[in-house]
């Protein structure tokens, strides 16, 4: 069944006091990271080092760090690199940052659908995908309105996934 939720739905202090770990700083990760800095989250953003993103990222005012180091110290972390990519930056960066109680969110199901990614049974698994490239995403945030998007909830470790999804 489609449930609609609207802005009212959303309370930002579900994730006020928590880091968000950007993983990715193309089309998506670049808005989401924005547009989570602009509304008062705490962001970081992780990608390869010195490569095209890492120096985006800088530009924008951010600390890049790597893959690695950012999931450590995400308590909500943000997959927003290809699918394709999932499955070994996964298992090589991210898996062993897993602690009780992290969340794991995705733009798009296909890592936990196809089983790319199988995560561990501690943690909530939530995406959130906007119905919008990147750019347009981050231009609507600039404009205070946003993008129609997708949420679902595949891992309700907290009791709180879905809050954290909405957020």
């Amino acid at each position: 069944m489609v449930k609609i939720y609207y802005d009212s739905d959303a309370d930002l202090n579900n994730i006020k006091n928590k880091t968000v770990a950007i993983i990715g700083y193309g089309s998506q990760g670049r808005a989401h990271a924005l547009n989570l800095r602009d509304s008062g989250i705490n962001v970081v953003v992780g990608v390869r080092e010195n490569g095209r993103s890492w120096e985006a990222a800088k530009a924008d005012g951010f600390n890049p760090k790597s893959i690695e180091e950012a999931s450590l110290v995400g308590d909500l972390i943000a997959v927003l690199i290809p699918d394709t990519e999932h499955g070994v930056v996964y298992d090589k960066y991210i898996k062993n940052s897993l602690k009780d109680g992290k969340t794991l969110l995705f733009a798009h199901g296909y890592s936990i659908r196809f089983g790319l990614i199988k995560p561990p049974s501690y943690v909530d698994v939530v995406m959130v995908a906007p119905k919008s490239p990147g750019p347009k995403l981050r231009e609507a945030y600039l404009q205070n309105f946003g993008v129609p998007s997708l949420i679902a909830v595949h891992q309700d470790y907290s009791g709180k996934a879905k809050d954290t999804a909405l957020a």
